[in-house]
């Protein structure tokens, strides 16, 4: 395995992953609609469209697939086009793969698929019970995946937890509590702020995605892959607020399903992952800690703020 093709390499996770391919002497290809803002052979590519990804695929040993319209609140009110591009254009990738003869092709999930299971905390074969359309459409892909996996190609399906870093959008909770701490407003808690989150780390998510990658074991084989470490949104807040010396109460409640807030119909109250397949099976270990990983985002928004000299 020398050619590793990115679709969507030029976006948060993407990029990481780029980078730490790269480094390990991994020759990638960034098969994205936008150019990305660091050195690679880039293939501008649209994944509803087969003959595009022919073009951007041609060559590639592996294929990881992280190309996807994002976010639950964001998909809200685009649901077609959620499962259009999500599921439709995964299906379209993989029979690519397949037409091209690509050996390896690696899936990046959501914890969204488990929806607020009883099975808690989650493993790979917890009941899933997805509320929103983008954790509709990565279980009908995993589904799909599952029966096409064979000898000819491997498939690999990453779950990822909440994760987090510092070239994160704004929208996402860690950096838009950063942003509106900074700036001195109140932090919204939808309902009571119990929900209960697994928050990850950027490296340790990529390192998880590598390993997995990397894995032979059966033809299809998932993985959660993040950090097993509760806390709750409210708690976030909390640590927020002290680490930009503000008091740690310093957050409002929103009522779900009121004012834009989304409903408790596709709230998760509870998510948090069993790792255990992935350590035993990738040897993966999360290794940053969420306050280590939240002073590494307050260090980094503290440089972007300096005057250039």
């Amino acid at each position: 395995m020398k050619n590793i093709a990115i679709l969507g390499g030029a976006g948060f996770i993407g990029s990481e992953l780029a980078g730490l391919l790269q480094n390990k002497g991994y020759h990638t290809i960034i098969a994205d609609q936008k150019k990305p803002d660091f050195q690679a052979e880039f293939r501008k590519t649209n994944i509803l469209d087969r003959q595009s990804l022919r073009e951007s695929l041609k060559g590639a040993d592996a294929v990881v697939h992280l190309a996807a319209m994002v976010g639950v609140d964001s998909c809200r009110s685009n649901e077609e086009d959620v499962i259009k591009v999500n599921f439709e254009g995964t299906k379209n990738v993989t029979e690519v793969c397949k037409e091209l003869g690509i050996k390896t092709l690696l899936f990046s999930s959501s914890s969204e698929v488990f929806g607020d299971s009883p099975d808690y905390p989650y493993t790979e074969s917890s009941k899933k019970l997805p509320k929103s359309a983008y954790g509709k459409a990565k279980l009908k892909s995993e589904e799909y995946l599952r029966e096409q996996a064979s000898d000819s190609l491997h498939v690999r399906v990453v779950r990822y937890f909440n994760v987090y870093g510092p070239k994160q959008r704004e929208d996402f909770v860690i950096n838009k509590f950063f942003s509106l701490a900074e700036s001195g407003a109140e932090l919204p808690l939808y309902g009571d702020g119990g929900q209960i989150r697994c928050f990850s780390y950027i490296s340790d998510i990529v390192n998880g995605t590598y390993l997995a990658l990397l894995h032979k074991g059966s033809a299809f084989e998932d993985f959660n892959i993040g950090n097993d470490l509760p806390i709750s949104i409210k708690g976030l807040a909390e640590k927020i607020n002290v680490m930009t010396g503000r008091k740690k109460e310093n957050y409002t409640f929103k009522k779900l399903g009121e004012d834009g807030v989304r409903g408790k119909d596709i709230e998760i109250f509870k998510r948090a992952p069993s790792i255990e397949k992935a350590k035993r099976l990738l040897g993966y270990a999360p290794k940053v800690h969420l306050e280590e990983g939240l002073r590494m985002i307050k260090v980094e928004r503290q440089k972007q703020k300096l005057p250039l000299s």
